[in-house]
C-alpha cells in the first residue's frame, strides 16, 4: 500500500513543478523606467542700476548693467531689439539716449548708459523737484538653431536725488553817490535754493548792463550759504565809469529814471550731492527796474 501511494505522489509532484515553471515562464517582464527629460532652461537677464554722472544738472549719464544668462545647451545669441524709458507710469523717452551694443551678445555683463536731458523732461513737466525714479526697459531677443526664438523685457530703476540750479532775480537798483566820472550803484538780488538740501556759491562773478551797454562787473569771494527751499537776500556794490559812455546814459542815471537793465553771471555751486558735489551755473536775468536814490 505504502509502495502504492509512493508510486501515485512522484507523478503529481512532477506535473506540479512543470506547471510552476510554465507559469512563471509566462509572467510578464517588467518595463524599464525611461528618465524624464529635464525641461530645457530659458536665457534670463537683468538691468542693475550702478552709477549717475553729471557735469551739470541738466544733463545726466546714468549706468546700468545688463547681465545675461545663456545655457550652454541651447547655443544662442542674445540681441538688444529696443528700450523705453517711464517716469511715474509716462513713456519719457523722448528726453533719454540710451548707448548699447548693437551686435549679438553672449553669456557677458553688458554696460548700458542712458543720457538724460533735464530741459526736455520738464517742458513736458516730467521733471521730478527731488527725487528721480527712472525706469529702463530693454527687450532682449534670444535666437538659437536648436530652439524657437524667445523675446522678454528686462527693466531696472535708477533712483537718485535730484539736483537743481539755484535762481536769481533782481530786486532793486539804487544809486548809493554820483561822482563826475564814477557812479555806485547798489544792485539788491535774491537767490532761492530749490533743493531740499543747503548749497554754497562761491567764485561768484557777474556782470550788469543797462539800456543796452555794459555798466560794471564783479567778483563774490565770499562763500554764500543757502538752506534747503529756501532763499537768502544780499546787495552787490559796483562802481561804474562813465567816462567812454554815453552822455544820455549818464544823465538818465543820474536824473533816477528806469533803466533796462541785463545780468549775467557764473556761480560755482557745491551740493554735497555725490555724483554732482560741484557745478558752474549761468544766469542771464532782464527786466526793467526802477533807479532809486539811496
Amino acid at each position: 500500500m505504502r509502495k502504492y501511494i509512493h508510486h501515485q505522489f512522484i507523478p503529481i509532484l512532477y506535473t506540479f513543478l512543470a506547471l510552476s515553471f510554465f507559469f512563471s515562464a509566462c509572467k510578464s517582464k517588467p518595463v524599464p523606467q525611461i528618465p524624464e527629460t529635464a525641461p530645457l532652461s530659458l536665457p534670463s537677464a537683468s538691468l542693475i542700476f550702478t552709477d549717475v554722472e553729471a557735469k551739470d544738472p541738466t544733463h545726466l549719464i546714468l549706468s546700468f548693467k545688463l547681465e545675461t544668462k545663456i545655457p550652454s545647451a541651447l547655443l544662442s545669441q542674445g540681441k538688444i531689439e529696443s528700450w523705453r524709458v517711464n517716469i511715474d507710469g509716462q513713456n519719457a523717452s523722448y528726453a533719454f539716449n540710451l548707448d548699447y551694443p548693437q551686435g549679438n551678445f553672449v553669456n557677458s555683463s553688458i554696460p548700458l548708459k542712458l543720457n538724460m536731458d533735464i530741459d526736455s523732461l520738464a517742458e513736458k513737466g516730467l521733471a521730478p523737484k527731488d527725487d528721480y525714479s527712472i525706469t529702463l526697459i530693454t527687450e532682449i531677443g534670444f535666437t538659437s538653431d536648436s530652439a524657437e526664438s524667445v523675446k522678454f523685457d528686462v527693466s531696472g530703476i535708477a533712483e537718485f536725488p535730484g539736483v537743481q540750479a539755484p535762481e536769481f532775480l533782481i530786486t532793486s537798483i539804487a544809486i548809493i553817490k554820483a561822482e563826475l566820472v564814477n557812479t555806485r550803484f547798489r544792485v539788491g538780488m535774491k537767490i532761492d535754493n530749490p533743493n531740499p538740501y543747503p548749497v554754497e556759491l562761491s567764485t561768484f562773478s557777474y556782470k550788469l548792463y543797462g539800456n543796452g551797454m555794459f555798466w560794471a562787473d564783479g567778483l563774490e569771494k565770499n562763500i554764500i550759504r543757502i538752506s534747503g527751499n529756501s532763499s537768502v537776500s544780499g546787495n552787490l556794490f559796483m562802481m561804474m565809469n562813465f567816462i567812454d559812455m554815453d552822455r544820455n546814459l549818464l544823465n538818465q542815471i543820474i536824473n533816477l529814471v528806469n533803466v533796462n537793465y541785463r545780468f549775467t553771471g557764473e556761480a560755482q555751486v557745491s551740493t554735497g550731492v555725490e555724483y554732482l558735489p560741484v557745478f558752474s551755473t549761468d544766469f542771464n536775468l532782464s527786466g526793467y527796474s526802477v533807479v532809486l536814490e539811496n
